[in-house]
């Protein structure tokens, strides 16, 4: 299944680290891992992202992944206001467990420059 997610610049160098071949541990203010249906949600959250005044990158990303389907499925989808912002909520403690069930590498697909002080947090 493919899914999409937005990344701050800082979680794009942890998964350059990896050679784009996982995604890294959450710290303990995250403890879901986000991944949206469609690339087109994604874009919606990385535009409106408000980034936190002591990162030094302007930049949010939106990546896109491939998890095997016997793996991923087990997460129910959660829906949001808007049918492009359906994901699946996977608990920090799998990254582990979902990098084992990734099929090929993370792609960076978009890249965005946003306004620090505008946009929702996206904590996930």
């Amino acid at each position: 299944m493919e899914l999409y997610r937005p990344i701050s610049a800082e979680e794009y160098a942890a998964i350059e680290e990896k050679k784009f071949k996982g995604f890294p541990h959450r710290s303990a203010e995250q403890p879901l891992f986000t991944a949206l249906l469609s690339q087109e949600g994604a874009i919606q959250i990385a535009r409106r992202l408000r980034v936190d005044k002591q990162t030094e990158s302007d930049m949010v990303y939106v990546v896109g992944f491939i998890a095997e389907d016997a793996y991923i499925r087990q997460f129910p989808v959660q829906h949001a206001d808007d049918p492009e912002r359906r994901a699946l909520w996977i608990p920090a403690e799998e990254i582990d467990i979902l990098n084992q069930h990734l099929i090929g590498k993370i792609r960076v697909l978009d890249s965005f420059e946003i306004d620090r002080s505008i946009g929702d947090v996206f904590f996930a």
